[in-house]
């Protein structure tokens, strides 16, 4: 019996780290690579994805690679196309987290079914799950943790 594939949200900082590449084999790029390779369903929200273009267009983050807006609009296009994209609207998450920001991160997991959060992000990792009635569980991890979790499933 072949197990479904795990459910994931990538958080913004990780994303970033795996399309700048700037540590090669760092958990952050192998959590890309496996996003691109299809090994897990990666859930994506507009907000996120806002994210990453906003960061990539950042002038300290454009220097390291020199994206243009051409490829810049290009990452998001094949971010789109190989994740499974949610509303990331929810909204009744006042336990969750400190800053208001990371509330639709938060949102997209609980609400596309994702079992897992990847984050670098400690505010985040700080709360180690989510528990929303009526949703599953939300496990918040780092890249690395993750990668050993995904070797596992």
């Amino acid at each position: 019996m072949q197990r479904a594939p795990v459910r994931a949200v990538v958080d913004t900082n990780i994303l970033v780290r795996g399309i700048l590449r700037r540590r090669g084999q760092s958990a952050a790029v192998r959590v890309f690579d496996a996003l691109v390779r299809g090994d897990f369903t990666a859930l994506l929200s507009d907000y996120i994805l806002d994210e990453v273009r906003k960061t990539l267009r950042e002038p300290d983050v454009r220097a390291l690679r020199r994206l243009t807006d051409d490829e810049i609009d290009g990452i998001a296009a094949g971010l789109r196309a190989v994740c499974e994209m949610v509303p990331g609207t929810y909204e009744d998450l006042d336990k969750v987290p400190r800053d208001i920001k990371d509330r639709p991160v938060v949102a997209a997991g609980v609400e596309g079914g994702a079992r897992y959060l990847v984050t670098g992000d400690n505010h985040l990792l700080s709360l180690k799950v989510v528990i929303v009635s009526g949703y599953r569980p939300l496990q918040i991890v780092s890249p690395g943790d993750f990668m050993r979790e995904l070797a596992t499933s």
